[in-house]
């Protein structure tokens, strides 16, 4: 005797499984970023230290050079640069109140003391020999009237900035360099003439005739001075 059981059928579904993510390896994208977070790091770091060793360098040199300073002089040289400096404003001062003053013109200018202290407290620098003493006075006085009428009257800070900017580097290529002519060409930039052309005369009366006229004391004095001699070179 047969018994109808019943039958179970069983269906497969086919699930496509996807792959899980590697949860290891970095995407690229993703590396490429960090990639250049680190580079940028690096960077960084080394403009840093870049940064710090240029301070560290730069703020030793406050300390100098620890060199001895100069010995003191005999006394002899401080009494023959009181006499030749004393001689040299002499003789622009007695030139501008006599002569000068009386037809408005100036022959004595506040760079002159600064050229005194050097032609006759230092007579052999370089920068006391008549080739400096004589042109820088002349560049700086040219430089300072020709930024006057240039920019001065347009921008005064600037100006006389220029003025003397250009009268030091001018008198560095001409070899005349002479620490007072930077005074020379801020006095010429700043000056107030009567006429508003006629600060051209400035660069003769009173830095070159002045100039000249402290060569010639220095020449005298500088050279009865028995350990002075002067000049070491003319030109």
């Amino acid at each position: 005797m047969k018994t109808n059981s019943p039958t179970l059928s069983f269906s497969v579904i086919n699930i496509d499984h996807k792959e899980a993510p590697d949860l290891i390896e970095v995407p690229p994208e993703t590396l490429a970023k960090i990639e250049n977070v680190e580079e940028t790091n690096v960077t960084s770091s080394l403009t840093f230290n870049k940064c710090w060793k240029w301070l560290r360098i730069y703020a030793k040199k406050f300390c100098g050079l620890h060199e001895e300073r100069p010995k003191r002089l005999p006394w002899q040289e401080y009494f023959w640069s009181f006499i030749g400096a004393f001689l040299g404003i002499a003789a622009v001062a007695f030139l501008h109140f006599r002569l000068l003053e009386k037809r408005q013109l100036s022959f004595l200018i506040g760079s002159f003391g600064a050229s005194a202290a050097i032609i006759f407290g230092a007579p052999r620098s370089p920068f006391a020999q008549p080739r400096s003493l004589i042109g820088g006075h002349l560049i700086g006085a040219i430089c300072g009237c020709v930024v006057r009428l240039a920019i001065y009257q347009f921008e005064k800070s600037v100006g006389c900035a220029i003025a003397v900017a250009t009268a030091i580097v001018v008198t560095q290529l001409t070899e005349t360099t002479h620490p007072p002519a930077g005074a020379t060409a801020l006095i010429a930039v700043t000056a107030h003439p009567i006429l508003p052309w006629a600060n051209f005369q400035f660069i003769l009366i009173p830095a070159l005739s002045g100039a000249c006229t402290m060569l010639f004391v220095a020449l005298i004095v500088n050279n009865i001075a028995p350990k002075r001699t002067y000049p070491s070179f003319w030109w």
